[in-house]
């Protein structure tokens, strides 16, 4: 379904006029905010009592407290001091409000929404055609994707959400710790993340369509470093606050919108007529199966800091702490700023990315180097999410499938080397098609090329 509505977006979007090409773009992502703060705002309502943020909470009376240590260490200690036998009956500071909403109760709210929007697919009209032979279709679909607008596209969404998506692992945990951030400020955090992001699709839509976008990539990624730097105030207790912490990462995403925009913007010019669905779904299918090796690599970095590697060691709040605190956040800005180098890779508007198009410039070794790539990376997020779902208590914390480790003494060599790997495939990807002809003179090096 996804797929299909992607496909008709593309297919309506290549009927605007080309100075308004992107309006229907915005506005489908616009729509899809507005939902997901709907949905949000359920869960901020029905996820913020008792039973989800008190740790051993029963509403049962008739059921004793229980006993299993792990609970009562998570439980707030005065009230376990105040009360050692009725502790678990009232209400923690964590809980905002004294109701819950039960995981089946959420489900069939959700289930309401998906029958309610029934009526709406019934009254879309699509006229019939005739479909191509299938192997027919797949022999132009490898045509499009030989295509060195296709490819290179593709490559640049891969490389540039692997690095900019590498975030501080050990930033939640802290925030829990050193500004008591809980649940109900977490999903009002999530609702203006949404908000803010549904805002600047909005501004992007109004008055900056035609500009370049690698200048919004660069803007966008410069002032989410802005922003991300401000945590160094929170790291080393100069003003430490849940709500300034809100405020910044929000802000943050909301630059992180003209990224995201750009980069999907250039894939709507190389969709071809009759292959839209099936383009746009492999471009969004390879920028998002990148997701759990950034996660690998956020988590990995921890190895290099071994006193941000549990909730209890960042609590102490030592000066050798905040230090690796400090250098940890630094080396992650550093990582999200090294996406700009794959920049070049971006073409600057649609004019650019129809010029690539007309060219013809065709390569079957960089078309199949990105089906592969594609497919490398849809396999280990498959995995990785079947496996930390199904099997969480067993595989769950292994640090090779983006989890901090199942125990002290677990070997983090075979994460270490896929971390290896991946800086290794976007960083020689980048090399060698942007930079290596410059070394050999075939390409004159410009600043223009980031802008």
């Amino acid at each position: 379904a996804d797929v299909a509505s992607d496909g008709f977006m593309v297919f309506i979007a290549h009927r605007e006029p080309i100075e308004k090409r992107g309006t229907m773009q915005t506005l489908v992502y616009s729509v899809s905010k507005l939902g997901q703060i709907a949905i949000n705002l359920l869960i901020l309502v029905g996820f913020s009592g008792p039973e989800m943020n008190c740790p051993g909470y029963q509403p049962d009376p008739s059921i004793p407290c229980t006993n299993n240590i792990y609970i009562i260490k998570r439980v707030d200690p005065e009230l376990y001091t105040n009360n050692p036998y009725s502790w678990c009956y009232e209400m923690c500071d964590d809980a905002t409000f004294e109701w819950d909403l039960s995981i089946p109760e959420f489900a069939i709210s959700i289930c309401f929404v998906i029958f309610a929007s029934i009526p709406l697919y019934l009254r879309l009209k699509e006229d019939k055609v005739q479909a191509e032979p299938r192997l027919e279709f797949l022999a132009k679909f490898w045509s499009q994707l030989k295509r060195k607008a296709a490819w290179q596209v593709i490559l640049y969404g891969m490389i540039s959400h692997i690095t900019f998506g590498v975030s501080n692992a050990a930033k939640m945990p802290a925030n829990y710790v050193w500004l008591d951030l809980h649940t109900f400020q977490h999903s009002i955090m999530v609702i203006f993340e949404k908000f803010f992001f549904f805002v600047g699709l909005n501004l992007v839509r109004k008055y900056a369509l035609n500009v370049s976008w690698r200048k919004q990539v660069l803007a966008g990624s410069l002032l989410v470093l802005v922003f991300n730097s401000l945590y160094f105030i929170i790291i080393f207790d100069v003003w430490r606050n849940s709500w300034f912490y809100i405020f910044t990462d929000v802000s943050a995403l909301f630059m992180y919108t003209l990224n995201f925009l750009a980069s999907h913007a250039c894939m709507v010019e190389v969709a071809e007529p009759g292959y839209e669905a099936i383009t746009y779904s492999l471009i969004t299918t390879a920028t998002n199966a990148v997701s759990p090796l950034s996660a690998v690599v956020s988590y990995q970095l921890l190895a290099f800091f071994p006193l941000l590697n549990d909730q209890e060691s960042i609590a102490t709040d030592t000066p050798e702490v905040r230090s690796q605190f400090a250098s940890l956040q630094a080396l992650v800005m550093l990582i999200n700023v090294s996406s700009l180098l794959s920049l070049p890779l971006l073409p600057r508007q649609k004019k650019e990315t129809r010029e690539m198009v007309a060219k013809g410039e065709i390569s079957s070794f960089w078309g199949s180097f990105v089906i592969l790539s594609a497919l490398t990376f849809l396999c280990y997020s498959t995995i990785v999410t079947f496996v930390t779902v199904k099997y969480h208590d067993v595989y769950g914390c292994m640090k090779v499938l983006g989890g901090g480790g199942c125990s002290a003494d677990e070997s983090s060599t075979m994460a270490l080397g896929l971390v290896s790997c991946i800086f290794l495939y976007c960083y020689g990807v980048s090399f060698y098609l942007t930079y290596l002809p410059i070394f050999t003179g075939e390409r004159s090096f410009s600043r223009s090329m980031f802008y």
